[in-house]
């Protein structure tokens, strides 16, 4: 009976955890892609020279107006770059968790199955599923016995009906 929940409760995790992917990548990415020291001075020194450009009067000093604009696109360029390069890393840390998530959904069932695929799960009268209770039973071949396959299906069938209903 521990089973029967456990692997229902597998099913529910590994159906809800894709719906996180964007916290966790966020969470795991503020740890890994930090802003780097560089970055910070970049910025600040775009502020200042933004500052010092409001100082300048476009009209009395144009040309030391727009060497000071150059510069701020210059650096604001650079800053771009390293904001593109932090984006990229946490775009590919998404798509790793994501991969890792459905390896591991993988691996965890496949493990179950081949560990429980000679005991039956559940017993239920054959007569209950008289027509598929060889199907019922794969790949225990007890008649009347409810296998792991057959309940992981029926577990994701239900999991997925549920979510087909709750969400819009």
């Amino acid at each position: 009976m521990f089973l029967l929940l456990f692997i229902l409760i597998l099913v529910i995790l590994f159906s809800i955890l894709p719906h996180y992917l964007n916290d966790i990548s966020l969470l795991i990415g503020k740890t890994l892609f930090k802003v780097s020291e560089n970055e910070l001075n970049l910025r600040a020194e775009v502020r200042d020279l933004k500052r010092e450009q409001e100082s300048v009067s476009v009209t009395e000093e144009f040309a030391r107006h727009m060497k000071l604009k150059r510069k701020i696109d210059k650096l604001m360029a650079d800053v771009k770059n390293y904001g593109k390069e932090r984006s990229s890393g946490h775009t590919m840390l998404k798509v790793a968790i994501k991969v890792i998530i459905h390896i591991l959904h993988v691996l965890i069932m496949l493990y179950l199955v081949v560990k429980y695929r000679a005991d039956p799960l559940l017993y239920v009268p054959t007569s209950w599923v008289f027509p598929l209770h060889k199907v019922v039973a794969f790949p225990t071949a007890f008649p009347g016995g409810v296998g792991i396959a057959c309940w992981i299906v029926a577990c994701n069938t239900m999991v997925h009906r549920v979510k087909r209903i709750i969400e819009p």
